[in-house]
């Protein structure tokens, strides 16, 4: 991916249907933090986008347990 512009976090409570997303403009950030996520099993995927907004392909699927 050339011109990275940011990152986009996929995610919801279904690992094939993410369907809410965060955008991260700040390239540098190394981690960031989801609030208010209800009591579910969610999941998320990552893209790096470039300033052509040319999403690179999701990241593995990955899995956390929130309880309430």
């Amino acid at each position: 991916l050339t011109n990275l512009a940011g990152y986009r976090i996929y995610y919801g409570t279904n690992s094939s249907s993410l369907n809410q997303s965060v955008q991260i403009t700040n390239r540098g950030i190394s981690n960031y933090v989801i609030d208010n996520l209800s009591g579910a099993t969610w999941y998320f995927s990552l893209v790096s986008y470039n300033s052509a907004n040319v999403e690179s392909p999701l990241s593995p699927v990955v899995s956390k347990k929130i309880t309430s």
